[in-house]
């Protein structure tokens, strides 16, 4: 009996090597890779906050559903990305938009406002020599007369148009930047959780400065974008949001991506010019829940 029982013994240690590789070839393969749009450029940061909450949903649900790897695409425009993402040319690739543009795409949102509503308010890059016209510019219709650019196919742009503004659209990111710097435009309005990096980055533009003096706001609810086919990846994105966001480690996260803006904008000495936001045709969910304003303090 011994001997027979010393057989399989061996038997079973001489195949347990074999047992191990294909155990981890399981586990590789259950590995969740998800890609992520690569910035436009070195100076391009606008995407970090996006890296790190899906890095910290991904890391709240590893527990209950394993490894993942977060990749970056080749640098593309969101036009493309939209594009590739639709044609998964990525395992799971993700692309932040606003619901018009990310359902036109046939893609479905993650069911969270990544931004928690922050990305509503505007402050302003101005062509130098403008300054002070922009501080006299105490109406919304004086505002809307100075010359704005965004980016060609931004929802910026028709919120802005359908307030009276005058907006050119550019192709490239540095672009916008460089348009206002030589004066073909006033001024360039960014989000206030993106334009503390980009003042840092574009430190020494000539002709371009940022204006001190206007807030606007306007509500642009985004979400991430994905592939239908992509279920593993929302459910498991949009599960660890929510959990990031009840423990409160994402408004943590959003605050220590904030603090480089908050600390240039002094937000409450400026003028609160609020614009009016056409009746959106697509509505993915109520996000005042999860919304938070900075205006009242809740992320200092």
């Amino acid at each position: 009996m011994s001997s027979i029982l010393d057989l399989l013994r061996r038997r079973l240690l001489k195949g347990l090597p074999a047992l191990l590789a294909v155990a981890a070839g399981v586990a590789h393969a259950q590995e969740l890779t998800l890609t992520l749009r690569a910035p436009d450029s070195e100076a391009d940061l606008r995407n970090a906050y996006i890296r790190d909450a899906v890095q910290l949903a991904l890391d709240k649900t590893r527990a209950t559903d394993g490894a993942y790897r977060l990749q970056l695409s080749a640098p593309m425009n969101k036009r493309r990305a939209l594009l590739e993402a639709a044609q998964q040319a990525a395992p799971n690739f993700l692309v932040v938009t606003g619901p018009e543009a990310g359902r036109a795409a046939g893609l479905v949102p993650v069911l969270f406002p990544i931004h928690l509503g922050v990305n509503r308010y505007r402050v302003c890059f101005v062509h130098t020599p403008q300054r002070a016209v922009v501080r006299e510019a105490d109406t919304l219709s004086a505002v809307a007369r100075l010359r704005h650019v965004q980016g060609r196919g931004w929802a910026d742009a028709d919120i802005l148009r359908a307030n009276g503004f005058t907006v050119a659209e550019a192709n490239g990111y540095e672009a916008l930047f460089q348009m206002v710097a030589i004066g073909r435009a006033d001024l360039f309005c960014r989000s206030v959780l993106e334009v503390g990096q980009e003042v840092q980055a574009h430190t020494g533009l000539k002709g371009l400065a940022l204006d001190d003096s206007l807030l606007l706001s306007y509500d642009l609810p985004q979400y991430i974008y994905t592939h239908p086919g992509n279920q593993q990846a929302i459910e498991r994105i949009a599960r660890g949001l929510r959990q990031a966001f009840a423990d409160g480690s994402l408004q943590a996260l959003l605050r220590q991506h904030l603090q480089p803006s908050l600390a240039l904008l002094n937000l409450p000495q400026r003028r609160l010019m609020t614009l009016n936001v056409p009746s959106p045709a697509l509505i993915e969910m109520n996000d005042r829940p999860f919304q938070i304003d900075v205006l009242r303090g809740a992320l200092r």
